[in-house]
């Protein structure tokens, strides 16, 4: 019988989850590998790095669309205005 401080019981974690104990008791692989992952990234500045570069992605591409539309758009109201 195991008691209630060994390692397995640390194994088993603190309860079971819907996605990370689909195949027994305690967490399967896709727990480990993503908290792995998560650390990996957060240590590395990826994740970090990631944001920053989506942020000037959502920044560029709706400046690109303002400038691209905006003519058309003042058409459309010059034109309501004029009705």
């Amino acid at each position: 019988m195991l008691n209630k401080i060994s390692g397995y019981n640390l194994w088993l974690g603190y309860g079971n989850h819907k996605w990370f104990s689909k195949w027994g008791y305690g967490k399967d692989w896709r727990w480990y590998l993503y908290r792995i992952w998560i650390w990996i990234g957060s240590n590395g500045g990826y994740i970090k790095k990631y944001n920053m570069e989506r942020d000037t992605a959502m920044v560029n591409a709706r400046q690109a669309l303002e400038e691209a539309f905006t003519p058309q758009l003042q058409k459309l109201l010059d034109k309501q205005k004029s009705s």
